[in-house]
């Protein structure tokens, strides 16, 4: 993409990637001429003429990137945004923007469902995007705590677990995040455990994203095998028994107010 760029000698490149028609209306969609040069950006259109949505992974000349940002800071009707702001405008003064077209992994992640797809394909074999590819690294600020232990008559299947994991509790094509807890008799399926979450004794987890500091209670039944992801929000307490049903999004709220189950 850079030497892309450089060769064309862009003033902005920008990744983009086609995806299904029906989803397009929820991307940034860039309309191109035959030689990839953006003619045209579309902000999440209900009609859109193309489905190449941009990635929002961007290449700048730096002296175009400074101008273009420095005019923005200093308009105060703008909203200081790439998509809604800064391209219109480079495209407004007719600036060499290009289309870089991305083949290899991505999935934007601002759906449960998409959220809860990328974590399930880093469990395929071979995973579709590898953690563990020595040719280049991922950096990031992890946590200090201990190796994550697995108790003697725990189960887990095809999971990644995170340091600081206490799994006494069974686990399948899960991903868990640092510091959860799944107790005896419990069982997670095809889920996505975030930090400092607790699964308690006899409840059942199943597609089913849990956010940071939850605990799940004794008996709960959230998600199915089958249907809509179901999502608990961040710091929610479910009481003893709950039932959260395929597709529903319970946090404290709803829960007091008596929704979700």
């Amino acid at each position: 993409m850079l030497q892309a760029h450089i060769d064309r000698k862009a003033d902005v490149t920008i990744a983009v990637r086609p995806v299904p028609w029906e989803v397009a209306p929820s991307f940034g969609i860039m309309n191109v001429d035959e030689n990839d040069a953006i003619i045209e950006f579309e902000e999440k259109p209900a009609k859109p003429k193309s489905n190449l949505a941009s990635m929002g992974v961007y290449i700048f000349t730096w002296e175009i990137m400074k101008k273009y940002l420095t005019e923005d800071n200093a308009d105060p009707k703008s909203k200081n945004d790439f998509g809604k702001n800064i391209i219109p405008n480079l495209l407004n003064d007719k600036k060499a923007l290009y289309a870089y077209a991305f083949t290899d992994y991505w999935k934007d992640v601002g759906t449960i469902a998409s959220l809860w797809e990328a974590n399930m394909d880093l469990l395929k074999v071979p995973p579709e995007f590898d953690l563990t590819d020595p040719r280049w690294k991922i950096y990031s600020r992890t946590p200090v705590m201990p190796p994550h232990y697995i108790a003697a008559g725990a189960v887990v299947t095809n999971s990644m677990i995170t340091e600081g994991c206490d799994i006494r509790g069974t686990v399948s094509d899960s991903v868990l995040f640092a510091g959860v807890r799944v107790c005896e008799g419990a069982v997670v399926e095809d889920s996505v455990i975030m930090p400092g979450t607790t699964i308690e004794s006899g409840a059942v987890v199943k597609r089913c994203i849990v956010a940071e500091n939850c605990v799940v209670s004794k008996d709960c039944k959230v998600g199915e095998a089958d249907g809509d992801i179901a999502l608990i929000g961040q710091g929610t307490t479910l009481p003893e028994g709950y039932v959260v049903k395929a597709g529903i999004q319970a946090d404290t709220d709803s829960i007091n107010g008596k929704e979700g189950a």
